[in-house]
């Protein structure tokens, strides 16, 4: 009988005992579940800030590639009429060598036809004097 209370004894306080064992068991199970909830729920709250600002980059790189394009377009423009005041120039300084050829040309005209005139006006008049005196005598 003595080992049947001592074993009765046994039996309540192992239940007993596992049925607080169950309870922490539990309690530390719940504590754990809220933990992995609270993480969840930050993780989910930090994905969608990511994708937010995954989405704010997008944007700011497709507004980027849009300046971008700008500024390729506003240089080759800028090229174009860089080329375009390259070939004025040449024409110009075409026209410059010409028109500095066609001085110097008119330059040397010039000074013969001076030096004729200063020649030719006395000549001319020595001539024209010598003709009437001999006409006239």
């Amino acid at each position: 009988m003595k080992q049947f209370t001592t074993f009765a004894l046994f039996y309540i306080f192992f239940s007993l005992s596992s049925q607080a064992a169950f309870a922490q068991d539990f309690s530390s199970i719940d504590n754990d579940l809220q933990t992995l909830e609270s993480l969840i729920n930050d993780t989910l709250t930090n994905t969608q800030e990511q994708q937010k600002l995954l989405e704010d980059l997008k944007k700011n790189l497709d507004e980027s590639g849009i300046l971008i394009a700008n500024y390729a377009n506003t240089i080759q423009e800028q090229e174009k009429l860089l080329a375009n005041l390259r070939e004025q120039l040449n024409e110009m300084y075409e026209t410059y060598k010409k028109q500095s050829q066609l001085s110097a040309r008119y330059a040397q005209s010039s000074k013969f036809w001076r030096t004729f005139t200063l020649v030719a006006i006395p000549v001319t008049a020595v001539i024209s004097g010598g003709l009437v005196w001999a006409l006239v005598k």
